[in-house]
């Protein structure tokens, strides 16, 4: 199989970044943390529609890892569950979602309302329903030694078109009226997500060598208490990746708290989208390049360090333009893990158990931060944003001091 992979690495390389590049510049149009909280607050006020939103949107790509790792183990060509169930579970969603735009919000906000949520939740958790298959894809056809830097480089052109595609919200919105801004925003969001499964789809995947499923359900289910007993470093980990999902409590709030609480524009949901992705673009190139000569867990605690400045700004600030450092905050904590968080499992993991790994290091922190939206709802009602913001910076502190101070590097155990 090496010799297939070092075959085939080129190709591989430049098509699944121009998936990456085609995904990140379609982000902008939907993102969760902007866009669609930014849509449904137009349609209600209640921060508990916001809070559900938050929710899908924090655990949608974690909460089902684990419950796919078995189905995952058993496929040996990856590329087959995210080509022919990605399309259905994740790209079709946004186009329903720009058909709520265009039509349903006219017809009955009531209605939108609800089946925007479902379809957020549709699309989120279709995302981690093939997560652990593109994982498992890129750890097989990127080799390890430069998978920092592909990451980088490839998160960092797209982080370049998602600026430009931010650009492009803050116009949209600013210049055509509720509901039909945001329309146009979605249909632009789902044709680049089409765009990404295409250039995924072309992936020259060498099928697995082997079946290393275990026998029965039974058995693969019970080596998850064995793992976390006898692999304490990788335990840690998981520690700090549950803490760090309670620090994402506040993301969901934070464009509408400062758009509601200055009384911005529409469009500047636009320019905080701009703000991320331009910390993301630099951290990508940096954090890339850190990664494949320091090792992941330096990347991970200036992501965690990064989300708890971000969010202890947002807490206390009485100035509009420091919230864009919470922003910028939060860019580089999404590249930190973009960049380290998934592919240090692989380097935890032996090469058999590897989708085990991913499931654990994902539906773990995902059932953590199935709650967290909501608690943050309920506190927003009871005592304000300010105090969800400084709890989730105080749990993201808390996440970097676990990495700090349990979490050998797995990459130096190993040499």
């Amino acid at each position: 199989m090496e010799d297939a992979v070092r075959r085939h690495l080129r190709h591989n390389i430049v098509v699944n970044m121009l998936e990456g590049i085609a995904f990140w510049m379609g982000v902008p149009f939907y993102s969760y943390q902007t866009v669609l909280p930014l849509f449904v607050s137009k349609l209600t006020d209640s921060p508990f529609a916001l809070g559900f939103l938050a929710t899908v949107g924090n655990s949608g790509w974690l909460l089902p890892q684990l419950f796919t790792a078995r189905w995952v183990q058993r496929t040996r060509v990856k590329k087959h569950i995210i080509v022919r169930v990605g399309f259905f579970s994740e790209r079709l969603p946004l186009v329903v979602l720009a058909l709520i735009a265009w039509g349903l919000v006219y017809l009955s906000p009531n209605v939108a309302l609800a089946l925007t949520l479902v379809v957020a939740a549709w699309g989120a958790y279709g995302s981690g329903l093939i997560a652990i298959s593109w994982q498992a894809m890129i750890a097989k056809v990127i080799p390890q030694d430069i998978r920092g830097r592909f990451f980088g480089v490839t998160s960092a052109l797209g982080m370049a078109g998602g600026a430009l595609a931010a650009g492009a919200v803050t116009y949209i919105l600013n210049a055509y009226p509720f509901p039909r801004g945001f329309a146009i925003s979605f249909t632009l969001g789902a044709l680049f997500s089409l765009l990404s499964w295409f250039f995924i789809s072309l992936t020259r995947e060498p099928p697995d060598p082997d079946d290393t499923v275990p026998e029965d359900d039974a058995s693969f289910w019970s080596e998850i208490p064995h793992i976390l007993r006898s692999d304490r470093n990788y335990f840690y980990y998981l520690v700090a990746r549950a803490v760090g999902a309670l620090g994402s409590m506040g993301t969901g709030f934070l464009a509408v708290y400062a758009i509601t609480r200055w009384k911005l524009s529409d469009g500047q949901a636009g320019v905080f989208n701009g703000i991320s992705m331009a910390a993301q673009l630099v951290a990508y190139l940096v954090l890339g390049l850190l990664a494949d000569r320091r090792g992941h867990k330096v990347v991970l605690e200036i992501g965690a360090v990064a989300s708890a400045v971000g969010f202890l700004i947002a807490g206390v600030t009485p100035v509009p333009h420091l919230i864009y450092v919470s922003f910028a905050g939060l860019g580089l904590m999404q590249a930190s893990y973009i960049v380290s968080g998934m592919m240090i499992v692989p380097e935890f993991a032996p090469p058999d158990r590897l989708a085990l790994y991913f499931g654990l290091a994902s539906t773990l922190p995902g059932l953590v931060a199935v709650a967290t939206p909501m608690l943050g709802a309920t506190l927003a009602s009871a005592v304000g944003y300010p105090s969800v913001f400084a709890i989730s910076g105080l749990a993201s502190l808390a996440s970097w001091g676990v990495l700090f101070a349990r979490v050998q590097d797995p990459r130096q155990r190993l040499t």
